[in-house]
């Protein structure tokens, strides 16, 4: 990174009970039952719509290797007429509406969710977007930012 974080205090340093809280909780409810491409494409819409650097330009590689590429971001502007998947499709309906507008998350888009994804999947994949965005934010407000757009690879 190129900035300087803000502060070099973590949370295990100030509050190491609930430090362990949250890396239990983490443990249990992201289990990995959704596939890792549909949600690197959820982390990185989430980051497209919270203007994280990292989040837009981060890929993980494991996602790479089972598939993701760099045209599927280029569609997830026109979902409608994108060649993605119709799972990853629903999974970035639920992304927009949870984001921008949860009222938009109607009956119908709860029905094509289910089609695609179990509860439990679709569950992993709320507390994604649960976790992705204060984390971005978080980012963003540490100042732990590359100075440059361009994608990152890990």
């Amino acid at each position: 990174m190129s900035s300087e974080p803000r502060t070099q205090v973590g949370l295990a340093d100030v509050a190491p009970e609930l430090h362990a809280a949250m890396m239990n909780f983490m443990a249990v409810a992201y289990p990995g039952k959704v596939d890792i491409v549909t949600r690197e494409l959820v982390r990185i819409y989430s980051g497209r719509e919270s203007h994280c650097r990292i989040c837009r330009n981060f890929r993980l590689r494991v996602a790479i290797d089972r598939g993701f590429d760099e045209s599927m971001v280029d569609q997830m502007d026109d979902l409608e007429h994108s060649d993605l998947a119709p799972h990853q499709k629903a999974a970035l309906r639920l992304a927009r509406d949870f984001l921008g507008d949860p009222q938009a998350f109607d009956a119908d888009a709860q029905a094509e969710l289910f089609a695609h994804f179990t509860p439990e999947q679709a569950a992993e994949l709320i507390l994604d977007l649960v976790r992705f965005r204060p984390g971005s934010k978080l980012t963003v407000v540490a100042g732990d930012e590359p100075a440059e757009e361009g994608l990152i690879y890990s």
